[in-house]
């Protein structure tokens, strides 16, 4: 499984150090991302949202890919209502849920099973398909 801060460390390799800088000696995810984001609020949004949804208690603790972005989604929504979210920093939620596809592996049986599409299309599965288009686009 991956754990939290190998996750971010992974964000901040793909994405770069200019949008997602990670300070390594943080410990509370709230202070995980460098004061020198491009987006330091919604960074700092992320990695606090993503720590949460996780249930995560240390940066060692692991994730996995629906509550991940699951966390994006919420953000990107609460962003929009209320009317903060510009289409650079859409953006920028859009690479970080693309990349987050790339490095969480899929959870066991979550694609392949006989009952996919038995599922509701509404969700984390959704979420990651549509990215997933977006990525094949």
């Amino acid at each position: 499984m991956t754990s939290y801060y190998s996750l971010f460390v992974s964000l901040e390799r793909t994405l770069g150090k200019v949008l997602l800088p990670i300070d390594h000696n943080a410990s509370e995810p709230n202070r995980f991302i460098s004061s020198n984001a491009a987006f330091l609020e919604l960074s700092r949004s992320v990695a606090s949202e993503v720590f949460a949804e996780n249930g995560c208690r240390t940066k060692d603790d692991p994730v996995t890919l629906y509550p991940t972005l699951d966390a994006l989604g919420r953000i990107k929504r609460a962003q929009k209502d209320c009317e903060a979210l510009d289409v650079v920093a859409a953006d920028f939620l859009e690479q970080v849920g693309v990349a987050v596809i790339e490095l969480l592996p899929l959870e066991a049986g979550s694609l392949d099973g006989p009952n996919e599409r038995s599922v509701s299309s509404s969700g984390p599965r959704h979420q990651a398909d549509a990215a997933r288009s977006k990525v094949s686009a």
